[in-house]
């Protein structure tokens, strides 16, 4: 049996805003046959402490194997 290849997708979802780059990166994740994790971050103030946390300056971010991919 194969195992299913898993993506982890870290993307903006809020109410007034749904990240236009997080849809894309999520379809082209799972084109390619990876299973989703999708991680919606909610606020303005979770998103930019995720981007602290991670050192990084966009979102979305993805990890395929506990490697970050970027967005």
């Amino acid at each position: 049996m194969t195992q299913m290849k898993t993506a982890k997708l870290y993307r903006m979802v809020m109410p007034d805003h749904l990240c236009p780059s997080g849809l894309k990166a999520k379809w082209l994740l799972e084109r390619k046959g990876y299973r989703v994790e999708d991680h919606h971050l909610t606020t303005r103030e979770e998103t930019d402490a995720f981007k602290d946390e991670h050192s990084v300056k966009t979102t979305p971010q993805a990890w395929i194997s506990d490697k970050r991919i970027g967005g």
